[in-house]
């Protein structure tokens, strides 16, 4: 499924917004994680460099196929034999059957700037359900307020609100921090 007001801009725009690297380092994206999967990995801007920094192996996963062309041929041309991608939906629902295999493997899901999605719960509980008893599940979202991207106010959720979700779908909330200019970062991990 495709959540409402996803459309991805050109990415040498995209890239403006964000410290991959940086954002990477504060949610605790490391050599201590095996398995890491990228929801909405779109350009491969936090999948290249993830699949980099961690120990084992990095999926991401997109529902358009043009975004995990474009990861492929990053992941080819910078010789990253641990990036796998999925083209399907991370819903519990659609999971891609492909997810299924790695049920209480992963150690950490990234959801950046996918939370207002239509069910926020259900994709944060479809997270839950796919990290292992320690796993972590890294958020970053636009700021509420005026930036030169990001969903619309009506549907932008606040770190107060994700939090709420998170915390109904069985996780505590380990870290929060200011990503400027534009983002917030929430790190939850299973209760």
């Amino acid at each position: 499924m495709k959540y409402r007001e996803s459309g991805m801009p050109d990415e040498q725009l995209w890239k403006t917004f964000f410290d991959p690297d940086q954002i990477l380092e504060q949610m605790g994206i490391g050599r201590n994680i095996n398995t890491l999967i990228d929801v909405g990995c779109g350009y491969g801007t936090f999948l290249i460099p993830a699949a980099k920094r961690i120990s084992g192996q990095a999926i991401g996963i997109d529902i358009d196929p043009e975004m995990i062309e474009a990861c492929r041929t990053k992941a080819l041309k910078q010789n990253l034999e641990n990036v796998a991608l999925v083209c399907g939906d991370m819903s519990a629902a659609n999971r891609a059957e492909s997810l299924e295999r790695h049920t209480e493997t992963v150690d950490y899901i990234t959801l950046f700037n996918i939370l207002h999605c239509e069910k926020p719960l259900a994709l944060l509980r479809s997270a839950y359900n796919l990290l292992n008893s320690k796993g972590r599940a890294g958020v970053i979202h636009w700021k509420y307020g005026d930036t030169p991207r990001g969903p619309s106010l009506e549907i932008r959720p606040t770190p107060e609100k994700i939090s709420e979700w998170a915390e109904e779908a069985g996780f505590s909330l380990l870290d929060s921090f200011d990503l400027p200019p534009y983002h917030f970062g929430l790190v939850f991990e299973k209760k």
